[in-house]
């Protein structure tokens, strides 16, 4: 039963498309105030995979560096204290960049290193009422792993700290796995036996749950999980390296675990209907219940362009951030149920058929025909698909297959 409250909590206090902008409901606020009790802060920036120039072709270039993480995640903080009328001084938050190239166990070690080696971190880090955690990319299962080993040895404390992991675009199952066919890639991937080389080699081996770095990054996750750390996991709707399920980390399910897409402005759509789609479904899991795949079956569809920006724009939003900083906050903890573990194994090309069934799973959900909140999204749904007239190729063949199950969606909404 907690773990269903929690669930909820998850799926109406932070609905996707709810803005955290203007003046806070005043019930909101005395609760939220009343559970602030911070004087120090520290905040761990870690940034992804830093690739040679080659690969920056398709990855982008590295632009978001983990001081970047630390200062955006700084104002979130601020910003967001300042609304509950809470105002620290500027000594009070600690910002420890991290940095360190090669495959995940390389990365942990010299970013582990780093962090003993400068005491001024330690002793903030161990001082601290909050710890956040902010990373990118491949910098999701180094900073999950740096975590759990800090956890273990002491220099994070959480029963009396308060502690968030947010991970943008992470590559929690793996880059899109058409990519190894990228000629880009595929020289690259091919060029021996560089650092560079092997941690690109690594990506692809998150794209089965069962190879040994993706055990370790789940252990670790499962780790920080039973001692109350809340984790954000934060896709990019456009992102052209990690697909929505990767960045989502859709193989786990735990209440103390959020999820959240990040929409670029300019392909922001409020009626769309493959947009309210993919929220509908990480609503879902929110809830904690089951998509039925329909994230896997979405995600090659919304990629965004090769060469284009979608991986790396949503850490230069700073509401992002400050959805951690309210999920940390705002909502209770529950560590010690465990976290649920699915097999999952990245094809190299989905099977279109699919597509229809995971819909269909997801409209005979009967935990989904139970809830009145989620028959109204179902309701709109069906509207959105109705009106929504696709020009791409891709597109067009997704409300293709789609229409066999619109009597379904009709059926459902007059319930």
């Amino acid at each position: 039963m907690v773990q269903q409250a929690l669930h909820a909590i998850n799926s109406y206090f932070f609905p996707p498309e709810k803005s955290i902008e203007g003046t806070l409901p005043k019930w909101l606020d005395e609760i939220t105030r009343s559970s602030i009790d911070v004087k120090r802060i520290a905040i761990i920036g870690i940034h992804g995979w830093f690739p040679a120039r080659l690969v920056r072709a398709v990855v982008g270039e590295p632009t978001g560096t983990s001081p970047k993480f630390c200062d955006m995640m700084a104002k979130a903080i601020l910003g967001y204290l300042s609304q509950h009328g809470i105002f620290l001084p500027s000594d009070a938050i600690t910002c420890i960049p991290l940095e360190g190239e090669g495959t995940i166990s390389t990365r942990e070690e010299i970013l582990h290193k780093n962090l003993l080696h400068n005491k001024t971190w330690c002793e903030a880090l161990s001082l601290a009422d909050a710890v956040f955690v902010a990373t990118h990319s491949q910098g999701t299962p180094v900073s999950t792993i740096l975590l759990s080993r800090l956890i273990k040895e002491g220099l994070v404390h959480p029963k009396r700290q308060r502690i968030c992991l947010l991970a943008m675009a992470g590559i929690s199952h793996g880059p899109f796995p058409y990519l190894k066919d990228n000629y880009i890639v595929k020289y690259y991937v091919g060029a021996g036996r560089s650092h560079d080389a092997d941690a690109a080699r690594e990506l692809f081996e998150f794209m089965d749950s069962e190879s040994l770095v993706s055990k370790k990054y789940r252990e670790a996750l499962n780790g920080i999980i039973h001692n109350g750390i809340k984790t954000v996991y934060v896709a990019s709707m456009d992102d052209q390296v990690v697909p929505l399920y990767s960045g989502l980390f859709t193989g786990v399910n735990h209440p103390s675990i959020m999820r959240a897409i990040y929409i670029d402005g300019p392909l922001y759509q409020g009626n769309d209907f493959l947009t309210n789609l993919i929220v509908f479904a990480i609503k879902l899991r929110n809830a904690g219940i089951l998509d039925h795949g329909l994230m896997v079956q979405l995600s090659e569809v919304v990629a965004g362009s090769m060469y284009g920006e979608g991986h790396s724009a949503l850490y230069n939003e700073i509401e992002v951030y400050t959805l951690a900083v309210r999920y940390l906050f705002e909502t209770p903890s529950l560590g010690s149920c465990d976290l649920k573990l699915e097999r999952f194994m990245a094809q190299q090309k989905n099977n279109p058929f699919y597509l229809p069934w995971a819909m269909r799973g997801v409209l005979e959900d009967q935990k989904v025909l139970e809830s009145q909140h989620f028959s109204l999204d179902v309701m709109k749904l069906r509207k959105q698909y109705e009106d929504w007239e696709p020009t791409s190729k891709p597109m067009k063949e997704v409300k293709f297959r789609l229409e066999p199950l619109k009597d379904v969606i009709l059926g459902r909404s007059k319930l």
